[in-house]
Formats: C-alpha cells, sequence, structure tokens
C-alpha cells in the first residue's frame, strides 16, 4: 500500500531490529528483543497484527501502529476476540500527512481479516482517535495507599519532569493527606475473614487464580485464563515480583489479588475479583487482609500501592467506594479509554467493559 511516497505494510521479521530502535529513539523507550517479543509475539490470543510506515526514498521505518489480540469474555460466557491497540508512534518530521489515519485504516482491514470485533486501548491525544471513528465515553482514574511518606512523594515527584515549587508542594501534600487517609481507614477487622476463609500465597499461577466461579459482575472482562495469565504476569519482563494470593471458602475459591512490584517500593494492584456470593463488605476486608498479609512478606520494604479505578459503570463505581474504604486516596486523574467496533453487529456497549489495571501489559 503506497501512498505519497510512504509505504504502509505489516511488520516482517527483518523489520524489528529497526523498529525496536525507532521506537527507543522516538518514544525515548528501553525496549529490547525478549522484550518485543513478550509483548507483541506471544500473546495467547495470537502475535500482534504490527503495521509500519517506511519512507520510501530513505528505506526508514517513520510510524509503527498495532493491535494484541485480546480476548474478551461475557457474563453468559462468550468469548470474543479483540485487539488492544498499541505503539502508535509517528515521527515528529512525519507529522501532519495523514499517516496516522492510514496507519489504523490499514489495521482495521488486517484485523477484520483476523477476526478481530474490536479496538480498544488508552491515550492522552484523543482528536486523532475521534477522527477515525473512536469512541471515548470514559477516563481512568487512579487510586494510592501511601505506606511510607517521603518515599512515596519521591517517587511520585518524578512522575513529571515540569514540576515546579507549586506543583510539588502540592504532591508533597498529597502524599502526607494519602497516608492519613491511609491511617483512618485501615482498622477494619479481619475477625471474620480469618474465621470464614483460608487463603494461599501463590508463587505462580495455579487454575484457581483464573476463572473465578460466578464472578460477581454484569457485562464483559478480559479472559482471565492460565495462558493469559501466565503471559500477562509471569512471563512479564516489565516487573521483577508478584504478589498472588487466592482466598477459599470451604475449599472453593472465592477471592484472587494480584500485586505486582513496579519500581523503588511501589507496587500495583493488577486485579481483583470476586464470586457473586462475597459481599461488599467482606470483598473490603479479604483486600485489607490481602494488603496486610502483602505488607507482612514484604517486610515493611512496600512505599506505595497504586491502581487503576474506572467509574463508568456499577461495577467500577463500586470497587472505587470499597477501595476508599480501606484507606485508598482517590485521584480523578487518568487518560481516556478509546473504543472502536469493526463488527457490524456492534453488540458490545463500551460501557459494560468492567476494566482494571490487568487491561494494560503492565509497562507504565
Amino acid at each position: 500500500m503506497i501512498n505519497d511516497n510512504i509505504e504502509i505494510s505489516l511488520l516482517k521479521d527483518s523489520d524489528i531490529d529497526e523498529v525496536i530502535s525507532f521506537f527507543n529513539i522516538v518514544a525515548n523507550g528501553a525496549r529490547n528483543s525478549k522484550k518485543f517479543a513478550w509483548e507483541f509475539q506471544n500473546a495467547p490470543a495470537g502475535k500482534a497484527i504490527y503495521v509500519i510506515a517506511k519512507d520510501i526514498t530513505t528505506q526508514k521505518i517513520i510510524g509503527t501502529q498495532c493491535a494484541i489480540p485480546i480476548e474478551l469474555i461475557t457474563d453468559d460466557g462468550k468469548v470474543i476476540l479483540t485487539g488492544k491497540s498499541e505503539d502508535s508512534i509517528l515521527h515528529p518530521d512525519y507529522r501532519g500527512m495523514k499517516i496516522f489515519d492510514k496507519m489504523y485504516q490499514y489495521l482495521f482491514i488486517k484485523c477484520k481479516e483476523q477476526g478481530i470485533k474490536y479496538l480498544w486501548g488508552f491515550t492522552s491525544a484523543k482528536k486523532p482517535f475521534f477522527k477515525l471513528g473512536f469512541e471515548i465515553q470514559y477516563d481512568h482514574s487512579q487510586s494510592l495507599k501511601v505506606i511510607d511518606t517521603f518515599s512515596s512523594y519521591k517517587y511520585l515527584s518524578k512522575l513529571n519532569s515540569k514540576n515546579n515549587f507549586i506543583s510539588l508542594t502540592k504532591i508533597f501534600s498529597l502524599s502526607v493527606l494519602s497516608k492519613l487517609y491511609s491511617i483512618k481507614n485501615s482498622f477494619i477487622s479481619t475477625k471474620e475473614i480469618d474465621r470464614d476463609f483460608t487463603y494461599d500465597i501463590m508463587k505462580s499461577l495455579s487454575k484457581d487464580s483464573s476463572n473465578i466461579v460466578n464472578p460477581s459482575f454484569k457485562g464483559f472482562i478480559i479472559k482471565q485464563d492460565i495462558p493469559f495469565l501466565e503471559w500477562r504476569i509471569e512471563n512479564n519482563l516489565y516487573h521483577d515480583k508478584i504478589f498472588n494470593i487466592n482466598f477459599y471458602k470451604n475449599k472453593v475459591p472465592v477471592a484472587n489479588l494480584l500485586f505486582n512490584h513496579h519500581i523503588d517500593g511501589v507496587w500495583y494492584l493488577i486485579n481483583d475479583i470476586y464470586t457473586s456470593e462475597v459481599s461488599e463488605e467482606q470483598k473490603c476486608k479479604i483486600h485489607n487482609k490481602a494488603i496486610k498479609i502483602l505488607l507482612q512478606q514484604e517486610q515493611n520494604t512496600i512505599k506505595l500501592i497504586r491502581t487503576w479505578d474506572f467509574t463508568h459503570n456499577e461495577y467500577g463505581k463500586n470497587e472505587l467506594e470499597n477501595r476508599k474504604r480501606i484507606g485508598y486516596y482517590h485521584l480523578d486523574r487518568g487518560i481516556s479509554f478509546v473504543w472502536k467496533s469493526l463488527d457490524d453487529n456492534n453488540e458490545l456497549d463500551v460501557t459494560n467493559f468492567n476494566l482494571s489495571r490487568i487491561a494494560t501489559q503492565g509497562i507504565i
């Protein structure tokens, strides 16, 4: 596909090294061949559909765009193949030439050929996605559970290199406030959990870590079977440690919580899922118990726990309220979720997508 001296095509194996170099230079990344293979070639639902743009004159790659195949599952058990949009990158010298649009139009065609029904992802640049027909109905937000105030401030202040004195003061105040909020709301008794539930700390994944029986959700989620969790969690090259805990009632798995270490004592709650028989109050107590066990296991090396929140439906709103009850401090700041149907039947409503941080690859 050639237009305006730019060739749009699928990635060839011989292009991978140049794509990695392009990403590291233009996106200021730190990707290598192993990380590329894990993220784009080893996903359980199939290899990524990876599109590149080349300048025909220089034969240099000047743009990339791809879709990682991800299976979703509805509350009635239907599995739907989707694509997670990644690597939307264009060299600055080639902006304003509609190359971004051309790469996406080509990606749409290739996704349809492989049976992908929807494309979705996260972005801070809304306008280009609106032009391409994506829906942007909601953003993610985040919650913090501060364990160590000064370490949390140090980490949070580095997230934006342009912070000035005023913004740094706000971040410090936020860290202090979050710590106070955490202390105030963390004295939830776990006696009921100790009495009625047992738990296992898993160093690796098991069948109990996936597909919790009768999950308490309406709508659809990412299909979290063992192949997906092994790819997303165990084989992930972007974090060095995970904490995976299952809770049981009468030997039947009823809850699973996944955390990963990010950097310098900062941890993420990746996902927490419960069966329908677990009450909202019990969810809070189980979550609080899991954090206490995590803190014990890591012997005071945890400085901050972060998580992503989504409040576009009742499922997400309930999650957020439960997190607040156990000492997370909510920040209504995040990036947009984008969604495009490639399916003529368009059977899924984007507001019914129940999301967590497991919807990322854990890189950011």
